[in-house]
């Protein structure tokens, strides 16, 4: 994989988490402003993974996107949401790690 590839992947998978970050705060009460930064945010996600797509496998892309997006997430939300993890969960966030670096490879 090139590194525009990746760089394009990576870009998609920031712009996916921050739609999932508006998504969390939409909780707390939707607004028009929060609709309109989630559906450009997914829309700019899919911008880049299009990009992506053009150079390499579907499968591939996908398990970059899915890796950094639980790097990304995992972090913000134990860190800024101080949400905690269980055992369980954390095997499961080391499994999808360890599947991204093997395909990586």
């Amino acid at each position: 994989m090139s590194p525009s590839v990746a760089l394009f992947a990576l870009i998609s998978a920031l712009f996916y988490c921050l739609a999932m970050l508006v998504m969390k705060s939409w909780a707390a009460g939707p607004s028009l402003i929060g609709a309109l930064l989630i559906a450009g945010a997914l829309l700019a996600a899919g911008a880049f993974e299009i990009a992506a797509l053009r150079h390499e496998r579907l499968g591939l892309i996908y398990v970059v996107i899915l890796g950094a997006e639980v790097v990304v997430i995992a972090g913000i939300s134990l860190f800024h949401f101080g949400e905690t993890y269980s055992p369980r969960e954390i095997a499961g966030i080391a499994i999808v790690l360890l599947g991204t670096a093997v395909a990586w490879a």
